[in-house]
């Protein structure tokens, strides 16, 4: 099952009045717009604001049991005792909304971690006018807001955060490059290895990837098949590579963004196994952010890459258990190299 996560303390603070608004608010929160989803937002009371945003596949019916045990597990820590669940997609009969065992399903975990506030309602789509029904009482229907036109959509625009038009979107963001063109870094990465710059000190090291980070800021991602190869190995140091985490703090920075955007442009760029590291840098990226979706798609994408790789493991198991970024911005502070001293610092090194 794939199910992406949304951390909202990070969603600004915006009022929604009524279901239809909820549904509209819901690929914002997510960062795209879902389909054939279910998705369960969860808080402890009501006009309290929301706890986490989780979203999964709609499951084939022998495995309804197994996601709705998997989805509220990862809440294990987080308490909630109210929770509204959304379910996406199918086609309504005019008796019933559809997909009702998986909202029984997950309504008995819930119950079973003493959350007993579960209100349910499906939906075909999330677009305007789109007419939603309660799994309560399927008499009780409505018309959705527009997403598009929401006051959510506005200010999260307004903050730069960006809401896909489906999550395929946002897998394209992390989609490898045309095997030839990786097939040719990769030759190029080793043939650089054999002759020598695997053994770089480590302050040529951190000069090629602040010159990276530099460039990113003043010019854009733009980057010969030569500076990926020379990135790659720089970035396979440890010491550089954790140094790196501290470019995703503050996550509104400029800083962060051309930061974000050079560990993407890498990803899509480099062979596995090399992939594995600016992919878990673009997912710490994302998840400092509160874009689990996005942080969620990274990670499968290093695990891929490197199955054994320590630090995408390890963000794998934060995000899976739903454990909020305030927690590991500790993770951030292993800069001790000084690549990231100050922001005149790294323009000075352009």
């Amino acid at each position: 099952m794939v199910m992406t996560h949304r951390d909202n303390d990070r969603t600004p603070a915006v009022t929604l009045r009524g279901i239809g608004d909820t549904l509209a608010a819901i690929p914002h929160l997510l960062g795209f717009h879902p389909s054939d989803s279910i998705v369960l937002l969860t808080g402890t009371e009501h006009g309290k604001p929301l706890g986490r945003t989780l979203r999964g596949d709609l499951p084939p019916d022998h495995l309804v049991d197994a996601v709705a045990a998997d989805m509220i597990a990862t809440l294990a820590e987080d308490d909630p005792s109210a929770a509204l669940i959304i379910v996406i997609g199918g086609a309504d009969d005019d008796v019933a909304p559809p997909h009702e065992p998986l909202v029984v399903a997950v309504r008995r975990e819930l119950a079973a971690h003493g959350v007993t506030d579960v209100a349910a309602y499906w939906v075909p789509e999330l677009a305007a006018d789109a007419r939603y029904r309660c799994y309560d009482d399927p008499g009780r229907t409505g018309r959705m807001s527009d997403p598009g036109s929401s006051v959510l959509a506005a200010v999260m625009a307004s903050k730069g955060y960006v809401t896909y038009a489906s999550r395929s979107e946002l897998v394209a963001l992390l989609a490898p490059d045309s095997e030839p063109r990786v097939a040719r870094r990769a030759e190029l990465i080793e043939a650089r290895r054999a002759a020598g710059t695997g053994t770089w000190p480590l302050p040529c090291r951190v000069a090629i990837v602040r010159y990276g980070l530099c460039a990113a800021r003043r010019d854009g991602v733009t980057l010969t098949d030569t500076q990926i190869a020379t990135l790659a190995i720089a970035l396979s140091d440890v010491e550089v590579r954790d140094a790196c985490l501290a470019t995703a703090l503050p996550p509104d920075s400029e800083r962060a963004g051309a930061a974000a955007a050079l560990w993407q442009a890498l990803t899509r760029a480099l062979p596995a196994p090399e992939r594995a590291i600016p992919a878990s840098l673009a997912a710490y990226a994302a998840y400092m952010r509160g874009d689990g979706a996005l942080a969620s798609i990274a990670l499968s994408t290093a695990l891929d890459a490197d199955p054994d790789h320590l630090l995408a493991g390890l963000l794998d198991q934060a995000l899976r258990h739903g454990i909020p970024p305030s927690r590991l911005h500790q993770l951030a502070g292993h800069d001790t190299i000084g690549l990231c001293a100050g922001e005149d610092d790294l323009d000075a090194s352009a």
